[in-house]
């Protein structure tokens, strides 16, 4: 519930991931920043490391940012004795800035640029054990962590002592299933749901990498019902097996608790 309130509250949210995050940390954080694109908010997912290719299908270039250049302000200074007043207007992909002048002339000479703060209110991190992990983009910048609120999310055995508001759960098979969760929670309306097709396929994603396609100890009936609402917003369970296995992210031979037929992921929706 205190992850809930605090999103709620902000509008420039930064998600990030550890400097060697798995491939759930990188589905869950490519699903919790569409998620929040969603629900309209400003969010940035930085990730500065080398994208694995099991997750080269989710696309994760649209999502992620490898610097921290555009949590900044670009400041355009002027001396205001030079300046009646300003306006600025947007022409196909342009936006055009128009100073008008007060009893004077104004040239680029007369312009000051420079880079503001960092527009960050609520940093989300997924599974970072504390500051020194954090992805190398962020590693440098220790005023966004003290300016901005944070979020900590860790599953099964991992913690965090990064501070903040730290969401721990023992029982989660992955980042990916409680972020699956916080979109469960974050709904006004209990029967529609918050995600798309890509969001599920992203969440799914961590969560099937994570149990080894179903066939772990990672497995429960919990995730398993999680799968099921997932699959039914969308997400393509059998690409998803697919496209793991290929990238040896999953085991060749595994299979879904319960099943004889690797092939499948046998689910009851009627929940």
């Amino acid at each position: 519930q205190q992850v809930v309130e605090k999103i709620k509250e902000a509008s420039k949210i930064l998600v990030t991931v550890s400097d060697n995050p798995s491939v759930d940390a990188l589905s869950a954080a490519l699903g919790l920043a569409m998620l929040l694109d969603k629900q309209e908010k400003y969010a940035t997912a930085i990730f500065s490391g080398e994208t694995p290719p099991a997750i080269a299908f989710l696309e994760p270039e649209k999502t992620f940012d490898d610097t921290t250049d555009s949590l900044r302000d670009f400041i355009i200074a002027l001396n205001k004795e030079k300046a009646d007043h300003l306006r600025y207007k947007v022409e196909g992909d342009a936006v055009r800035i128009f100073i008008t002048p007060y009893k004077t002339t104004i040239s680029q000479d007369d312009l000051e640029f420079s880079q503001g703060d960092y527009n960050v209110e609520l940093v989300i991190a997924l599974g970072v054990d504390n500051q020194d992990h954090l992805d190398g983009a962020l590693e440098n910048h220790g005023q966004i962590l003290h300016d901005a609120g944070i979020i900590t999310m860790t599953a099964g055995d991992q913690t965090s002592d990064l501070g903040g508001v730290d969401w721990h759960d023992s029982q989660s098979s992955s980042l990916s299933e409680m972020v699956a969760g916080l979109a469960e929670a974050m709904k006004d309306d209990k029967k529609k749901s918050l995600l798309d097709a890509p969001m599920a396929t992203a969440l799914l994603t961590g969560i099937v990498a994570e149990t080894d396609r179903f066939s772990n100890q990672h497995t429960t009936s919990k995730v398993m019902t999680v799968a099921a609402s997932l699959m039914s917003a969308g997400a393509d369970q059998q690409l998803i097996a697919t496209e793991l296995q290929n990238s040896h992210e999953i085991g060749a031979n595994a299979k879904p608790t319960g099943s004889s037929d690797d092939s499948e992921v046998e689910v009851d929706n009627s929940a």
